[in-house]
């Protein structure tokens, strides 16, 4: 673009605020982020937070060390709270050894030197917590750690709107109408706004946007919970975060971290369909008792101080998963006033920033700093979704525009959705 664009960016969570925290950052201040709650009220508030880069495809691998040092940077510079805990992946074939070994080698390309593969007679030595019978070694991220969802949300909302961008509360997308001049009027709950460019980025709400955006997109939010299982004695020394799963096993492994000496946090963690989808607006209430029995059944098997544990709390979030469980990201192939930045269920945290910066790439249309962006590009999920276009040619219809976005229409496409 010749000129810095009108952007609204539909979200404020994680991906919505490292958009527009990334526009605003290259001199775009003519912003609006609309929010149907508050900055950091959904899943983004929600994750346990974890960053870091034990991942084995080169692109899955630079983007979680663009995030990783993204948040080194906001630490330093703007006293982001970053627990350093370090990051366990288990291994038990020979397989996964080499899987691990490769990791080491591909992260070194990108400048991480302390992820390395431990023998399972390491693992034992430095965390005699952890039962290692049935596995032989591990991948460990010595300075990989964890931030808050919610803390990163309310600073990145301060620092955009400090740059002279705006963020609407309390305000929920209804559609848009075409203006005299070609642009947008985005309307709203509560006010309308003026845009070239509008950034999808709601979330588990992703889906739904879409379809009032004359852009669909294939959404499948799932269910997940994290569990707070009390020591009655406390640990020592403190585990970092031990992932008992491997990308594409076929199903899902705990995961848990040392909250503090006697609490730790655990749950459930899969990047594949196990879950079956779920309405945006499902009601969250604490994780299920079938999937509280599983962590604790899965923990007890990796734990020696199974008998030590207690349940103390639990919560639910929403994973926004695409179909292949790889973001959705860049400009939509049938509607090119709207930018994807969705679908990083599981991983939203330490994908953010990689996902703020290529949905910015595409706002403005410049060259993309990674090579392989085109990978989350929206057009691999898109094709063969009817689109029923909420996009009208009489700006002044706001009363047509809201029939137009009916609430029963939209369940009835949430339940065919569930159904597919």
């Amino acid at each position: 673009m010749t000129t810095a664009p009108k952007v609204v960016v539909i979200g404020a969570g994680v991906l919505g605020l490292s958009t527009a925290l990334e526009l605003v950052n290259r001199g775009v201040t003519d912003v609006h982020v609309i929010e149907r709650s508050h900055p950091g009220e959904g899943s983004s508030g929600r994750s346990v937070g974890m960053v870091e880069t034990q991942y084995f495809r080169a692109d899955d691998v630079e983007a979680r060390v663009y995030g990783r040092r993204f948040y080194d940077r906001m630490a330093a510079d703007h006293g982001l709270g970053f627990v350093a805990c370090g990051y366990l992946r288990l291994g038990s074939t020979t397989d996964d050894i080499a899987s691990f070994e490769g990791s080491v080698a591909t992260q070194r390309q990108f400048g991480v030197d302390d992820a390395k593969v431990l023998t399972v007679e390491e693992i034992s030595h430095r965390w005699p917590q952890l039962v290692t019978a049935d596995r032989i070694g591990g991948l460990y991220g010595e300075s990989d750690g964890y931030i808050d969802g919610y803390e990163y949300c309310t600073l990145a909302a301060r620092m955009i709107k400090a740059a002279g961008a705006t963020i609407s509360t309390n305000c929920d997308l209804l559609g848009v109408v075409t203006g005299a001049d070609g642009t947008w009027k985005v309307v709203t709950s509560t006010e309308t706004f003026v845009a070239d460019v509008v950034v999808n980025a709601a979330g588990a709400w992703g889906a739904i946007a879409g379809e009032r955006l004359g852009a669909p997109v294939a959404l499948h939010p799932q269910l997940h919970g994290a569990v707070t299982v009390d020591l009655r004695t406390p640990m020592e020394p403190l585990l970092p975060f031990v992932m008992d799963y491997v990308p594409d096993s076929g199903t899902d492994g705990v995961y848990f971290r040392a909250e503090r000496a006697n609490q730790l946090i655990a749950g459930l963690h899969t990047d594949e369909g196990v879950h079956e989808a779920v309405s945006p607006d499902v009601r969250l209430r604490r994780v299920s008792e079938d999937d509280v029995e599983r962590v604790l059944t899965l923990m007890a098997e990796r734990l020696n101080v199974a008998d030590d544990l207690a349940v103390s709390g639990s919560w639910q979030g929403i994973y926004p998963m695409s179909p292949d469980h790889r973001p959705i990201v860049g400009r939509h192939p049938e509607q090119p006033k709207v930018i994807c930045a969705l679908g990083a269920g599981g991983s939203g945290i330490q994908l953010a920033p990689a996902i703020g910066l290529v949905a910015a790439e595409a706002v403005l249309d410049s060259v993309p700093t990674f090579d392989w962006s085109s990978a989350w590009a929206p057009d691999r999920v898109t094709a063969g979704i009817p689109s029923r276009p909420i996009v009208l040619k009489d700006h002044h219809d706001h009363a047509q525009l809201r029939q137009h976005v009916a609430q029963p229409r939209t369940r009835r496409t949430l339940r065919a959705s569930a159904r597919d």
